[in-house]
């Protein structure tokens, strides 16, 4: 399951959907260009699941108290916060649905973990494993006297795999993080790999002669640097007139044509190395 989702900003729309499951409001985290915002910027609404699911939410919507301009780039993410929901009480019996819930949370914070392993190969900061054992101490102490020693065990296991596939998969480059086009992020895909190399693309509607602003696309992942391929393809159904692309920069570039009165769809495309920002 895909944790995160990102859009682009038009400069109009306020109101944001996600669909990831999550237990607390503190789990869902929103960037704009890469900075984490602050609550008081946007009011987050979470959508409840039904009585006695495996999770609290199921999802929710963010909204803005000033839209993001025209090309921003929105994530909206999970970060589980471990910190107990529950509280048992020593007279009544735990239900089959909170214990779930628990250890789903505590699965959730492992594939969290899991997913920062995964991008930080090949970068910088590889973790330890004194930092697997770290966090695994942190998600155990957040729930004491939950887990008996088969979930124990379980985690154990789960690290285990985890170290197993660092070591597996270091001498390959694979995708680590990727978006699928969809109309809620207006067709706006990618694929990063671990070594840092990035393809992403997307659709534009064309607003005429390109310039430094016209029509300027903001790129979902960052670059590295200007040098990486660029290219841009009109809609046959729009006209056959040459599309190009200038004004690069490292978080985006501008695509039109020679005429100021194209206003047809394209395709976009870069791929190079992404950014460590």
């Amino acid at each position: 399951m895909n944790n995160s989702i990102i859009f682009t900003g038009d400069g109009q729309t306020t109101v944001f959907y996600f669909t990831f499951p999550f237990f607390g409001v503190n789990d869902v985290q929103v960037t704009v260009d890469g900075i984490i915002q602050t609550t008081d910027v946007y009011t987050m609404t979470p959508t409840p699941a039904p009585n006695d699911a495996d999770t609290e939410y199921t999802g929710g919507t963010i909204e803005f108290n000033n839209a993001p301009s025209a090309g921003q780039s929105i994530k909206i993410y999970r970060d589980i916060e471990l910190v107990r929901h529950i509280d048992y009480q020593p007279t009544l019996q735990p239900q089959s649905y909170q214990l779930n819930q628990d250890f789903n949370q505590c699965i959730g914070a492992l594939q969290g973990l899991k997913a920062k392993i995964q991008n930080a190969i090949g970068m910088a900061n590889i973790p330890t494993v004194a930092d697997l054992l770290t966090e695994l101490t942190t998600i155990r102490t957040a729930l004491p006297n939950l887990l008996d020693q088969d979930d124990l065990d379980t985690l154990n296991d789960t690290i285990d795999d985890i170290q197993d596939a660092l070591t597996a998969l270091n001498g390959y480059d694979y995708v680590v993080e990727s978006q699928l086009p969809t109309a809620d992020n207006n067709y706006t895909w990618y694929r990063k790999y671990k070594s840092g190399w990035v393809e992403q693309g997307g659709r534009i509607t064309l607003n005429g002669q390109i310039s430094a602003s016209n029509k300027r696309i903001t790129f979902p992942i960052k670059m590295s640097d200007t040098k990486y391929t660029a290219c841009a393809h009109l809609n046959a159904n729009a006209g056959m007139q040459a599309v190009y692309v200038g004004w690069e920069g490292t978080a985006g570039m501008s695509v039109g044509t020679a005429s100021a009165s194209s206003t047809g769809q394209t395709t976009w495309y870069v791929c190079g190395t992404a950014s460590n920002e």
